[in-house]
């Protein structure tokens, strides 16, 4: 008998929940009517919506692409489980959205994985503080100093290029590693002000780490995305976060301890500004606490570690499968650095408008950021004519269907074509059709860093080596994580070339 009660209870109690749960999605959805009444929307299926889209990653891009098709517009709206989200890939509405003051707030669903108290920095951060700690570090990324870290560049880029010469003549090789070491190396120096021997028992811990770290905040993306993000919070998962935050406070006690006697390091933490000492010159001025420096810290290395190695790799795996396009960069670079390169400066990049084209159209086809998001503040504010966003309306920009839309791009929208970057065909296009690291004032703080950075790579590795593949262009299946991962990386033959 107490059974059956018991039975009875737990039925009783199912159907009220359900009961609040339909209540509260109607309530919902009355509240976004003026939204989806207004503009194209996709449902689904009750309390579903199209979620279960979002957990076949492999399929996820063809998923959005077709979504956009169904509803005949380049801006619509999209229930997923009980939440509707504007996406929108219209250059002058992403105009609107990411050049508007009242729209600098991040997506809070799309950012979850960074909720971790390690890397919610600048990020992430509330518009507000966002302001006040980007004013802080902005330093760090100004073109004088940027200019003075060439010296570091050419190194790191020099390193690299030795580690894949000695992959020369090996047939088709895994270059992403090398990739991952040497740009780490670069990220703790340049952030931090610190070197870590590559090849050290540190070095190998420290890159283990940040790889796992990233592998699971890939997986929070998925999981939050059905409300279960806590079930990516696993022991092994807090113990990678603790080492990672205490690496990152060792580093800063290390910076101000180390007793500096190279004469290159002098000079860079003298006359120049590392982010630590930018850093930890707000903390003294009570800008930062001392968990905005460790945060913005570990940030700024996770942040340029992760999307740097991606777009090197990127870039040269689409040299390999384009030997013509290769060859015409290589030519190029040739002809500004007829003998072996000692240094490469500023003023060499200018030379160099094709390798500029090669990798706007990389970088294109594979956007390190997948998507972006911003959420609206108030309930007055108008996306478009006729259509008022609500407060927290969360607005998605999918740059990887933005980049490939045959509305823009033409009906080869998809082919790897560096002439999409000439000055007449960039004049034809509105200028929010490409937005590889955001735009506005919110963009990506470090761009200018990754863009100088990623040349310097390729031409000290271009100039030397020779990259072929048999993986084809058309095979690749991307999928998006925390960035931009290929499902199967493609492997390079690597040849050296005679000066």
């Amino acid at each position: 008998m107490s059974a059956l009660i018991g039975i009875e209870t737990l039925i009783i109690t199912a159907i009220i929940l359900l009961l609040y749960a339909s209540w509260r999605l109607q309530q919902k959805q009355k509240y976004y009517r003026n939204v989806t009444s207004k503009l194209p929307t996709i449902g689904g299926i009750p309390f579903i919506g199209q979620v279960y889209h979002v957990i076949d990653v492999e399929n996820l891009f063809h998923k959005v692409s077709a979504g956009f098709d169904t509803m005949k517009t380049l801006t619509g709206c999209v229930w997923l489980a009980t939440t509707p989200y504007i996406l929108t890939v219209d250059p002058e509405v992403i105009k609107h959205v990411t050049t508007s003051p009242e729209l600098l707030n991040k997506a809070r669903d799309l950012y979850t994985h960074f909720d971790d108290g390690a890397i919610s920095g600048i990020i992430v951060s509330p518009a507000k503080k966002w302001k006040t700690n980007r004013k802080a570090i902005s330093p760090f990324l100004a073109h004088n100093n940027i200019t003075g870290l060439f010296p570091y560049f050419n190194e790191n880029a020099k390193n690299l290029m030795n580690k894949l010469t000695r992959l020369a003549g090996q047939g088709e090789q895994d270059i992403f590693t090398s990739i991952k070491e040497c740009g780490l190396q670069l990220s703790l120096f340049t952030i931090m002000g610190i070197k870590v021997e590559e090849g050290s028992e540190k070095h190998k811990v420290i890159l283990q780490a940040f790889n796992g770290f990233l592998d699971h905040m890939a997986k929070t993306i998925v999981l939050s995305s059905l409300g279960l993000g806590f079930l990516s919070r696993t022991p092994h998962y807090k113990r990678t976060l603790k080492y990672l935050r205490e690496l990152v406070r060792s580093l800063i006690k290390e910076n101000l301890a180390q007793n500096v006697e190279s004469e290159a390091i002098n000079n860079f933490e003298e006359n120049k500004h590392s982010l630590i000492n930018l850093a930890l010159k707000a903390l003294r001025k009570e800008v930062f606490t001392e968990t905005d420096v460790e945060i913005e810290s570990f940030t700024m290395i996770a942040a340029s570690y992760e999307t740097s190695v991606g777009a090197a790799y990127t870039c040269l795996v689409m040299l390999a499968m384009h030997p013509e396009i290769q060859e015409r960069v290589f030519q190029e670079i040739r002809s500004v650095f007829p003998d072996e390169i000692t240094s490469v400066e500023y003023d060499d990049l200018k030379k160099l408008p094709y390798l500029d084209m090669f990798i706007s159209e990389a970088l294109r086809l594979v956007p390190p950021i997948t998507y972006i998001g911003r959420q609206t503040v108030n309930d007055t504010h108008e996306l478009c004519p006729g259509v008022i966003l609500p407060k927290n309306t969360q607005i998605i920009i999918p740059i990887y269907e933005l980049h490939r839309r045959k509305e823009i791009w033409g009906p080869d929208a998809n082919r790897f074509n560096p002439e999409n970057f000439s000055p007449e065909n960039i004049e034809k296009r509105h200028p929010y059709s490409y937005m590889l690291f955001s735009k506005g004032p919110r963009n990506c703080i470090g761009f200018r860093y990754a863009e100088i950075t990623l040349r310097i790579i390729l031409i000290h590795a271009v100039r030397n080596l020779k990259f072929s593949t048999t993986s084809k262009y058309e095979d690749i299946v991307l999928i998006p994580k925390v960035t931009m991962t290929y499902k199967n990386e493609p492997q390079v033959s690597i040849e050296a070339r005679a000066n």
